[in-house]
């Protein structure tokens, strides 16, 4: 398949465009039969909203600098100290989740020198407190990374959206453009993209609430995983917690031995399947009961 055998070239060639190459995977997965699959690729073209999750691999480490100075001093960029700072706060500084497109994040990984996301005033009492000396202030402050740090980004996108492509191309063989929907129907292509690009340990609800393909491999016992599956998809922060609760509160031997969940994990689950019906939780109906059933049952080894 020529548009196929494009994108492993663009992917394989480091100076292969990455933009163009997720462009050709979209035209290709409305070829094969799962547009729903664009999804991901459509956040990596056009950034990803405020409102979602960043994958991993697009989450930096960062390190706060700032210009400090009393009466008789000034002190430029000068690194500031972070660890006095409760946890949430000193994520915000020393964490960066890029969102931008893969345009811009190609783009930024050619610039000459250090990055910078400049802090607002409002944080420079709360940054100095206990962590210069007293007769100091901070005049300005800033989040500082580095160009090689996104292009850390863009290898870990090319690297994976590869991996899919060759794996597609090995399961397709020689097909040509006009047969390749047919061919692709025998081929787990869901599974094989989300194997690919989203790696184990997770549960990834692909498509939306009409057309969506859940591919499940949340891993017995490991219940980070299995939160991180629900916020996905939408699950709050808080809905998750009552999960956790439901989870520790109920008998896991009872659950193994008689493959049933405990009474306050089904009620947790009727809760999350209202919320589906209602609209509270975007995803279908159909998806949400399956993704309920499939990653509790598999962290709890039931499934």
């Amino acid at each position: 398949m020529l548009l196929l055998q494009e994108i492993v070239t663009l992917l394989s060639d480091k100076d292969g465009s990455l933009t163009d190459a997720l462009l050709k995977t979209k035209v290709l997965m409305h070829r094969i039969g799962h547009k729903e699959l664009a999804g991901w690729v459509n956040d990596e073209l056009n950034g990803y909203l405020s409102s979602s999750d960043v994958p991993d691999y697009r989450t930096i480490p960062t390190r706060l600098y700032g210009n400090v100075s009393n009466m008789a001093w000034r002190h430029s960029g000068m690194q500031l100290p972070t660890s006095h700072l409760p946890k949430e706060v000193r994520e915000r500084f020393c964490v960066e989740k890029l969102r931008q497109s893969i345009q811009v994040l190609e783009q930024l990984s050619q610039s000459d020198g250090s990055l910078s996301r400049p802090v607002t005033p409002e944080w420079y009492h709360t940054l100095a407190k206990g962590a210069i000396e007293r007769s100091f202030s901070i005049d300005s402050a800033w989040v500082q990374f580095e160009p090689t740090q996104i292009v850390n980004v863009l290898i870990e996108v090319r690297s994976r959206l590869l991996d899919f492509a060759l794996n597609l191309q090995g399961e397709l063989g020689d097909v040509t453009e006009d047969n390749v929907t047919e061919a692709a129907k025998g081929i787990d292509a869901a599974g094989m993209f989300a194997s690919a690009v989203f790696g184990d340990n997770m549960t990834v609800v692909i498509g939306n609430s009409n057309q969506t393909t859940i591919t499940n491999t949340v891993t017995k016992g490991d219940f980070a995983a299995l939160a991180k599956a629900f916020k996905v998809t939408g699950v709050s922060e808080a809905d998750v917690d009552e999960l956790k609760a439901a989870v520790d509160d109920d008998d896991p031997k009872a659950v193994t031995e008689t493959k049933q969940f405990g009474p306050k994990v089904k009620a947790w689950m009727g809760k999350m399947y209202e919320k589906a019906i209602s609209g509270a939780w975007t995803i279908g109906i159909a998806a949400g009961g399956k993704l309920l059933a499939d990653a509790i049952g598999s962290y709890y080894g039931i499934k």
